[in-house]
């Protein structure tokens, strides 16, 4: 049961839901939603957005924050947890859940909690996972370069940088390799649902070892574990790497679509086809 709620942007900012019950959470693609009572708390992190989860110390005293409360978008006090039944869990303590610099933040009715994500593709790590529609839709736009495609949430849902970049490597592709061009789309989009699927309750992302957790993602300027060859480093955008990607006007100012991720590969393993 909430114990009561504090939503830190101006829409919402008298909104309390306290004496609500908690009637459940799940995520569509990198969407969050919490729903309470008869409504859901919409969030997404973009790209410097956390939530936390805390309790109380060993005094009995709600644990400290661990990041600036001026960051907190929303604060959800929750009362002693409750089973299914709605009996107190025993030696249950309160809770608060904190949304720090959360990039979006909204409060819907329960009927109107899907509309933000309407227009995502087939989540990964949903039940509407569906591999051929992906890899249609994928290939809506084949002169597309890979690497911006596969982050782009409306072919399929909940592929980020760090995905990306292990999709691609084990695959062999290049990012900048024209999708209509990838030689087994259907295997490299059967990657990436794999690598979610295996990684989604564990508290660190692993596609290698526990010790050596990534391939490739954030080891720039070192040599590849399978090849020997310097792992590259570079921003990837619809327009192309880096400083090239403004082409011809490169005094030009650069729209939300030219927005450029970083991206890891390595030039040995990964093939750039044509």
């Amino acid at each position: 049961m909430v114990r009561r709620t504090r939503f830190r942007v101006p829409a919402y900012a008298e909104i309390d839901l306290g004496g609500e019950k908690i009637e459940g959470a799940f995520a569509r693609g990198k969407h969050l939603f919490l729903r309470i009572g008869q409504t859901t708390v919409h969030s997404h992190l973009l790209m410097e957005g956390i939530w936390h989860l805390y309790g109380v110390d060993s005094s009995g005293q709600p644990q400290r924050w661990k990041r600036p409360a001026f960051t907190a978008r929303a604060v959800i006090e929750a009362n002693a947890r409750l089973d299914s039944t709605g009996q107190v869990i025993p030696d249950s303590t309160p809770v608060s859940a904190v949304g720090f610099s959360l990039g979006m933040l909204d409060l819907l009715p329960r009927e109107r909690e899907l509309e933000p994500v309407a227009h995502l593709g087939p989540d990964l790590l949903g039940p509407d996972w569906n591999l051929n529609l992906a890899v249609d839709n994928l290939l809506q736009a084949p002169e597309r370069m890979i690497g911006p495609a596969l982050l782009d949430q409306k072919n399929l849902a909940g592929i980020g940088t760090i995905y990306r970049a292990e999709t691609l490597f084990l695959t062999g592709v290049d990012p900048r390799t024209p999708v209509g061009a990838v030689p087994d789309l259907p295997r490299l989009v059967h990657t990436a649902h794999l690598l979610l699927q295996a990684n989604k309750e564990r508290p660190l992302r692993v596609t290698r070892t526990v010790a050596e957790p990534l391939w490739c993602y954030g080891r720039a300027r070192r040599a590849c574990y399978r090849c020997g060859a310097t792992i590259v480093r570079e921003e990837i955008s619809d327009l192309g790497l880096d400083s090239e990607k403004f082409g011809e006007t490169p005094h030009r100012i650069a729209t939300e679509e030219d927005r450029a991720r970083l991206s890891y590969r390595c030039p040995g393993c990964q093939v750039l086809y044509t």
